[in-house]
């Protein structure tokens, strides 16, 4: 792969500390509006010459990365507590009675609704 005259971008800084990538060459031929990267909601590039690719667009705005002193650390360690035994639960000293039924029974109807 080249890096040819199609890999040029202008780069500019946005007031919302965000930057946006037009190309250095290619502009639409009536108006002279310059191309802009963009991205669509999966991730795949817009057409550049597209009317919804502007630079006030929120697809066009990119965060700058910088560059890091130290390589991050990849990985991380999972330390499990111990399991500890639960303590036996007490045993109340007054003996629980049955649940006493009510004399008087009541029905409940079923209704249904579909839709």
């Amino acid at each position: 792969a080249k890096f040819t005259d199609d890999c040029k971008f202008r780069e500019r800084f946005q007031e919302n500390s965000y930057n946006t990538y037009a190309s250095a060459i290619h502009r639409t031929e009536k108006t002279g509006r310059e191309w802009y990267v963009a991205l669509n909601k999966r991730g795949k590039a817009k057409r550049g010459c597209s009317p919804r690719v502007k630079p006030q667009h929120v697809s066009t705005h990119f965060l700058p990365r910088f560059k890091q002193l130290e390589q991050p650390e990849l990985s991380f360690t999972v330390t499990v507590p111990e399991k500890k035994k639960p303590p036996n639960p007490v045993k109340p000293k007054v003996p629980l009675s049955a649940p006493r039924r009510s004399p008087n029974t009541v029905k409940y109807r079923l209704k249904f609704r579909f839709g």
